[in-house]
């Protein structure tokens, strides 16, 4: 069973992940509808992770709660979002955010952006983007000293397939493989001290495009800037060729010498301010074209903003959680179901290689499964029991569920 992504307002089709991620793209309902229909599953595994799963999404639920549920509070005070306050009443408060600490926001929320499986971007990365461009995005001009911190962290890095016409096609529709990231995450803190925390979460975006995601100027490209000053500069010269025509025209005439060469100089001028202003606006309508474009294609990608991008993040730490949980458990069960016992830590690379087998299997395309923080929170939560503790297991010294926590 294969799960994908599709923007349909951009015709975005993710395919295969360029590289292996710990990211599981799919809620954890989804894995388990998955696996109730596959045809290898174990039959009394998949019973007992029905009969698990609530206890678990309690636990991991609390536990996320307990740990992050501060950095959204705390978070309250420094949201651009916040509401402001009527005058009478808060003239009676002290400012709450000067006593909550943005550096600390800042690492509770990468603790919290790890747990649900997103890695932080390279400068390297950045700085790529922003020597690039796709067909669907806009260059912007990027001042990173307008920012006193700036982080970008991404997830589901993978190849997107996006529709354009081209003109070699007679501008029908060619499909492009683009590299994109499914979801993506901004950080950043302005340098002029306003106080104020922001967040932004988009989907597939595209590797060359992240730039367009950070508050910056248009950058207006050279074609842009030919097709505005060359029709200027020629109608401008043509203008001042047909001054002069006339005014030798009135010359000939016999019309007074030092009024031709003052109404000349004002015609020249006249045409020149009008030109100019001519050339004004049409920069200025060729920059909001520019971000009407970014716009457009960030309309459909932005998934949230500021305090709404915290509380999905909870949403997403928890389901990585639960269903990192689920896996393990199904694996651990299927092999005691076969017999085929755990007897040391020295298995736990086996351990891994056959979840990240059972997740190929479904179709979720190759993922690097973070066995070590399964078993960790399994045996936190007191689910599992090690080889070697002599509550709950086995003589042998095998890994073992619990007795009696389901």
């Amino acid at each position: 069973m294969m799960f994908g992504a599709k923007n349909v307002a951009s015709a975005v089709c993710t395919l295969m992940p360029v590289e292996l991620e710990s990211y599981i793209p799919v809620h954890p309902n989804e894995f388990q509808f998955a696996l109730e229909r596959w045809d290898g599953v174990d039959r009394e595994a998949c019973e007992f992770l029905h009969r698990c799963k609530e206890h678990l999404a309690r636990l991991i639920h609390q536990r996320v709660h307990d740990r992050f549920g501060p950095l959204i509070e705390g978070y309250t005070f420094v949201d651009p979002d916040r509401e402001e306050l009527e005058s009478s009443f808060g003239s009676r408060l002290p400012d709450l955010s000067s006593r909550v600490s943005i550096k600390e926001l800042v690492e509770s929320s990468q603790e919290m952006l790890e747990q649900a499986n997103y890695r932080r971007l390279t400068p390297s990365e950045i700085y790529q983007a922003l020597r690039t461009a796709t067909a669907w995005g806009a260059k912007l001009r990027i001042r990173f000293s307008d920012y006193k911190r700036l982080r970008v962290y991404a997830r589901g890095d993978g190849i997107g397939v996006r529709q354009a016409r081209r003109w070699y096609r007679l501008f029908r529709k060619v499909d492009s493989s683009v590299p994109i990231y499914r979801q993506l995450v901004v950080i950043f803190e302005r340098s002029e001290g306003d106080g104020q925390l922001h967040l932004r979460m988009f989907k597939n975006i595209p590797h060359a495009d992240v730039d367009m995601l950070l508050p910056g100027s248009v950058k207006i490209s050279w074609l842009d800037q030919g097709k505005i000053g060359i029709p200027t500069l020629w109608g401008f010269s043509m203008t001042v060729t047909r001054l002069m025509r006339s005014m030798w025209l009135l010359a000939l005439l016999g019309a007074v010498e030092i009024f031709r060469a003052i109404w000349m100089y004002i015609a020249i001028a006249i045409a020149g301010v009008l030109y100019s202003v001519k050339l004004f606006f049409s920069y200025r309508h060729a920059r909001n074209r520019q971000l009407l474009n970014v716009a457009q294609s960030l309309y459909f990608q932005t998934l949230s903003n500021n305090k709404g991008v915290l509380l999905r993040l909870k949403d997403e730490a928890e389901q990585q959680w639960l269903s990192q949980a689920m896996v393990l458990i199904v694996v651990l069960r299927t092999r005691q179901n076969r017999g085929m016992p755990m007897r040391s830590l020295e298995a736990v690379d086996t351990l891994d290689r056959a979840c990240e087998e059972l997740l190929a299997e479904l179709g979720l395309g190759p993922i690097d499964f973070d066995i070590h923080a399964a078993l960790r929170f399994l045996v936190e939560s007191k689910v599992l029991v090690p080889p070697g503790e002599p509550t709950g297991a086995s003589e042998n010294g095998n890994w073992e569920f619990a007795k009696g926590v389901f």
